[in-house]
């Protein structure tokens, strides 16, 4: 009885070898699939940090923008007197090239002596559904008569 006891264990023990290697397959797709889990996870984080790096690109040209736009609006102000605003189309080119970029400056005022009020309007990449817009409005003093000699 003892003979027919070990000759069971045996049988139990390899009675198979194709059980066995499909245990060790089943074991390779488990680890294959964490692995390509772990990749996933990465490259998804890779194309988050990607868009954050291109959506602040883009804020921080806006905000450059809207400083030469009140640069030049403040400036022609003082140079032409019947400066009252215009649009600025900027090319890709002379940008980062990722699209064009486009000023209004508008300046009013109440009456003459009184400061000028300039509003200006960046937004950068132009006519695209994830372009940054931004506008300050500020106010310029008019030019003071110059005494000519």
């Amino acid at each position: 009885m003892t003979a027919h006891r070990h000759d069971c264990w045996w049988r139990l023990r390899f009675r198979n070898p194709h059980q066995r290697r499909g245990t060790v397959l089943v074991a390779a797709l488990v680890c294959m699939l964490v692995v390509m889990t772990l990749l996933g996870n990465m490259l998804q984080g890779t194309l988050r940090v990607r868009r954050q790096l291109r959506t602040q690109r883009d804020l921080r040209q806006t905000e450059l923008l809207l400083e030469a736009g009140a640069d030049r609006a403040a400036y022609r102000l003082f140079r032409e007197t019947d400066y009252r605003g215009e649009t600025w189309m900027i090319p890709a080119e002379q940008i980062v090239g990722r699209g064009d970029g486009q000023v209004t400056m508008e300046a009013s005022r109440d009456s003459d002596g009184k400061p000028w009020q300039v509003r200006v309007v960046a937004e950068y990449p132009l006519g695209s559904e994830l372009s940054v817009r931004r506008s300050h409005t500020f106010i310029v003093q008019p030019q003071s008569p110059q005494i000519q000699e």
